[in-house]
Parts: C-alpha cells; structure tokens; sequence
C-alpha cells in the first residue's frame, strides 16, 4: 500500500511539473504570429499586438492582451478600425471540445472603433464572408453563450462620406447577457453623444436570427434628455430593417434638432412632441403609419414618411388630418405696437427683414385636412390643403375651405431662396361676411354685407413692408344687402352743408345699401379702381381713386347721387339725381370725407346757396335742372339760412 501512495504522488508530481513546464516554455510568441497569420488570410487586416499577453488552457483557454489594433481593410486610411486598451478573451474547453461555444470572459477596455463609410457604399466595418467548400453545407454554430460580456469606457467615430464633422459617441459602457442563441439575450449600456448622457437597452428574442440572417422579435428603449423612444417590433438582419410600434416623445422639437446637430433657426414654436405610431425603417426611409401626433398644442392623425438624402437632407411626405392649427405659433412675433397676432391698422407693416430659412431646412409633400386653421386674426374651418415645399419653395393650395359664413378656394406660393422672398396670392371665396373678413384681415371695419372676393396679387421683398409695398395684380369684390359704417352718403348726397360740417360722419353713422362692387387694378402696391358703385335706395353712388396697400391710406373721389326711386341691387347704376363729389382720404383706419367741388363748383355752390332752390343746387354737377314745387320744399331749405 505504502508503495501504491508513492507511486500516485510521483505521477502527480510528474503531471504538475509537465504542466507547469508546459506553462514556462510554452512558445506564446509562436501561438500569436499563428493568430495574426490567420487573421490576415481571413479578413484581411493585420493584427498588432503591443502590450503583454498573457495566456489560459484550464478550465478555460483564453488570453489578455494590452495595446491591441486590428487594421481597416485595403483603400481606408486614417485611425484604425479598433485600437484598445486591453482585451480579456476565454472560452470553455469542455464545451469547445463538443463544438459548442461558452464565452467565459470577453472584456474590452477603452476600445475605440473607427467607423468609415465612403461615397461608393463601402464601409470599414464589413468583413468578407467565408464561402463554404465545394460539395460541403455550411456550417452553423450549434450553440454560444456569453458569460461575461463587456465595454468598458469605449468611444465610437463614424466618419461619413460627406465630408462633414464625423460623429463621436463617447463614454461607452455596456453588458450583453446571452444564456444561449435560441434563448433572449439583453443589452443594457450608455455613452455620451454631444454632451447629453444616454441610457439604452434592448432586448433580442431569437439571438440565432441575428447571426443566420433571419428575423427576430427586438424591443428597444433609449433615454436622453432630449428624447425618449421605445420600440417593440422587429428586425430582419438580412436587409437592416426594422418594424414595430414606435412611442417617442420630448420637451423640445428645437432643443432635440440642436442636439442632433440640425439646429432650426431662431423663432416662435416646435417646443414639446409626441409620437406613438407604428414604424419601419428601411436604409434611408423612414415610415410612421396610423399614427397619432402633436407638436406643442397641435394633434394630428395619419401616415408620414421621412427620406433622408445623402446630405441629410429630410423629405417628409403623408397625409395628415389635424383638427385645429394656429398658425401663428410658427410665426414671426409682430412688430412693436402691433396687436397679438394680427395686423394693427394703425401701425405701419413691418419692416424687419422675414427670417424664412426654415422653408430652406428640408422638403415636403403634404396632404392636410384642417377642422379649424388661424392665420394672424383670420379664422377658417374645413380646409383641405396641399403643401409642397421645394428647395425653399413653398406652395399652398387650399382647395376647400369654410371662412366666415362663406366658402372658396386660396392658393399661396412663396419663393424663399434667395434673399428677397417672393409672394403670390390667389383667393377665390362667395357668400362671406365683409365685416369680420376685412376686419381680421386688414383691420379694416367699415364694410358690412355678404358676398363674393376674388385676388390675385403678386408680391416681393425682404420684409413685410417690402411685399406690401410691391403688391401688383387684380382684385374684385361684390358685397349685398350690407352697409358702410361711419358714413352716411344719402345725407352727403343730398345736403352740401351737412358734409362741410361733419355731421354725416361719425361712429353712429351708416350707409346702407344693396350692392357694394368694384374691380382693381393692382401695381406698386396701390390697388385703383375706376368702376367703384354702391347701390341704395336712396343714392347711387360711383367712385374712382386708390387704396394704397403699402402706406395704408385710402384716395377716392365718390360722386353720389340722391334718387327718389326705390331700387335695391341690380338697380340702375346711372340714376340721374341730386348728388354733389366728395374725397375719401387718409388712414384707412380713419379715413375723412370732405366735399370734392373744385375752385368753379365752390362759386357755383355759394351762387346756389344764395337762391336755396334745388334748381339751382341740380346745375352744380352739370345735370339738367330739376324743378320743385312750392308745396315740395328742398331738404336745402329747411337746412340753409333764409335770405
């Protein structure tokens, strides 16, 4: 027995010592040129080693390895595609033995990965695929399981083709737990990418798929202060894309677009968002459908697509109903004096030069259904818009839409390229309301009646001010059974004293009438007219003269004439009747109205208030007199002073 012990401590003494031998004269060097060989003929990279290695066999066999560099592959220059501190590699034997593989250990410390794209879609980060032999199936990996797993403080450049500053994610740190390739493996990390800390994670449900080309089930979630998204869906590693349901939200559109290096320029809205749609994406295409979306107070429902161009340049395309829009959200602020969102009459247009370099950012091809759309003070409802934004060319066509009791079409057109922004104006709408219409659109409330409006007007400049004052085209307008407040022209028609005092104009003051028509000719910003007419009962009235757009003032000559007829609209334009000129002039908030007779008509009046007949007073606008009766005494004398 004693001889049997002896025997077994001397075998074992032989089996440490053979081992330890093994570890001590153990050819390292030659093992690892055979690593490098190996490498260079199956990817082509070389592989640099220029720290200490340090090797394993039992239980596990691995090595570390200090100051490690795996090349890029022939034709990339610069960094090399890994350059990293330390590596820790170990596997299993007795699973390796089996075909299997367990990864014990896999760590990468302050690994540093250069990412390389170039114009003709090759990239750094590809390795050539190993053709199977002839005659023989490839071969698949019957299991691998990842232990330990881990990034720690990693970086990531990606160096695109288009020249521009690469991307730098730092501050990598992740761990992937993988129990088994048909088993779900996790994925929790964080870096920093443009000083804000991200937090992400996501889940794999059939690991084998990533590696076979196939699909599997993925959730991913990322949390930044900028941005929140989640999604649960898909991916299929043999073409990249990915599906699923998509739930993204943020406190700032402006703030998430600066992060991300595509910063909007300086202005009013795109605050907080919300997206929660289902979503694929697909190379450079981007697809949210039956989606639900807001941006600050706006909510919209529908499909959008987004395009990324080569140069980054987003093309978004859909179609959206969205039940209520303030526009001027988006707006410039107005100038100085002027009422909240809207035109203030009594302040001239504004002349700081538009910032419209957002119609410059990106292209658009959309299709809006709008419940309610507000435009400065205008309201609409039920409009259906076409949007097309072209290299900084916006076009706007509004091929229905509710205003003011009425309903038309509008077409809006805005050249944003250059330096001097470009206008063209279309509007057609019937049956609207004067009174709130002008008011909301100019500030200009005299105008009441219901009826029809037809522009087309042209316009540039670099400011607001500019565009008005440039204004040329046409415009039209019929209003009915309406009047014009502040005056009444029937009384001016029919007594000169009352115009020279004043008393026909004032706030209670009106001119009621059944017709109100006219056609302009726009240029230079001052819309004239020469067929102007209004229609009442007891006054026809014919005007000629401008509104000046641009300066906001108004210069007309209005010729009334009183009637004894009774007639309303269609009634006959060219009454003959008692009516002495008058001038329409000033701000178009508060024009004056003054009587328009000239140097020889002024001597005839005071001739005729001599004689207080309207026989006479009929002779001052060159019409045959008109004689009256002694038991029909003139409006003039009860009115003018007796002899």
């Amino acid at each position: 027995m004693k001889r049997v012990l002896i025997a077994l401590v001397a075998v074992f003494v032989l089996i440490v010592g053979a081992a330890a031998a093994f570890f001590a004269f153990f050819p390292k060097d030659l093992a690892i040129a055979e690593v490098k060989k190996q490498i260079q003929q199956s990817t082509g990279r070389t592989l640099d080693i220029g720290g200490d290695v340090e090797m394993t066999l039992w239980p596990s066999a691995g090595f570390s390895a200090a100051d490690v560099k795996l090349s890029n592959p022939a034709g990339f220059e610069g960094a090399p595609f890994l350059a990293a501190k330390k590596i820790v590699f170990a596997v299993a034997v007795a699973p390796l033995l089996k075909g299997d593989i367990e990864v014990r250990r896999l760590i990468l410390e302050e690994p540093v990965f250069t990412l390389i794209a170039k114009k003709d879609g090759a990239a750094n980060w590809t390795f050539p695929e190993q053709p199977a032999q002839p005659g023989q199936p490839a071969t698949k990996l019957k299991s691998l399981r990842l232990d330990d797993m881990r990034v720690i403080d990693g970086a990531l450049t990606f160096i695109g083709d288009d020249g521009g500053e690469p991307l730098v994610v730092t501050d990598i740190d992740a761990i992937l737990d993988l129990k088994s390739l048909d088993l779900p493996a996790t994925l929790d990390g964080s870096c920093t990418y443009r000083k804000q800390t991200l937090s992400l994670g996501a889940t794999i449900a059939n690991p084998r798929a990533t590696l076979e080309k196939g699909a599997t089930p993925i959730r991913l979630t990322l949390n930044a202060p900028a941005v929140k998204a989640t999604l649960d869906g898909a991916v299929d590693t043999a073409t990249g894309g990915v599906t699923g349901k998509l739930e993204t939200s943020g406190a700032s559109v402006r703030a998430l677009l600066d992060w991300l290096g595509s910063p909007l320029p300086p202005g009013p809205g795109f605050a907080a968002f919300d997206v929660k749609s289902q979503f694929a994406a697909l190379g450079p295409r981007y697809a949210f459908t039956k989606g639900a979306f807001r941006l600050d107070a706006v909510t919209a429902t529908g499909d959008v697509t987004v395009n990324v161009a080569d140069n980054g340049r987003l093309a978004v395309s859909g179609a959206l109903a969205i039940p209520a829009l303030d526009t001027n959200t988006y707006l410039p602020a107005p100038a100085a004096g002027v009422a909240s969102a809207g035109v203030n009459t009594s302040t001239a247009w504004d002349a700081k030069p538009m910032d419209l370099a957002g119609l410059r950012a990106a292209d658009a091809d959309l299709a809006l259904a709008v419940g309610d759309l507000k435009f400065q003070k205008m309201q609409f409802a039920n409009g259906q818009l076409a949007l097309k934004l072209t290299n900084g060319i916006l076009d706007a066509r509004l091929s229905r839409v509710s205003l003011y009791g009425g309903a038309g079409t509008a077409h809006l057109l805005v050249d944003a390229r250059g330096a001097t922004t470009k206008l063209t104006s279309e509007i057609d709408v019937a049956n609207v309301e004067a009174l709130p219409l002008l008011t909301a659109a100019i500030g200009f409330d005299k105008i009441e009646g219901k009826g029809t409006l037809k522009a087309s007007l042209t316009g540039q400049g670099r400011s607001q001010a500019d565009i008005m004052r440039t204004l040329a085209g046409a415009a039209a307008f019929n209003f009915n059974d309406g009047a014009w407040r502040g005056v009444n022209l029937a009384q001016i028609a029919r007594t000169v004293q009352a115009a020279i005092s004043g008393e026909t104009v004032g706030a209670a003051a009106k001119t009621d009438f059944a017709e109100f028509a006219a056609t302009f000719a726009v240029a230079g910003g001052v819309a004239n007219t020469t067929d102007l007419r209004l229609l009442n009962p007891f006054v026809r009235l014919d005007g000629t003269g401008g509104v000046d757009i641009g300066g906001q003032t108004i210069d007309m000559r209005i010729a009334p004439r009183a009637v004894r007829a009774i007639e309303g609209q269609g009634g006959r334009a060219d009454v003959q009747g008692l009516g002495v000129p008058f001038r329409i002039s000033g701000p178009w908030a508060k024009p004056k109205f003054a009587p328009d007779l000239g140097n020889l008509v002024q001597g005839q009046v005071q001739r005729a208030l001599e004689r207080t007949n309207l026989g006479g007073l009929g002779g001052l606008i060159g019409r045959p007199k008109q004689e009256t009766t002694p038991a029909q005494p003139s409006p003039l004398d009860r009115l003018l002073p007796k002899k």
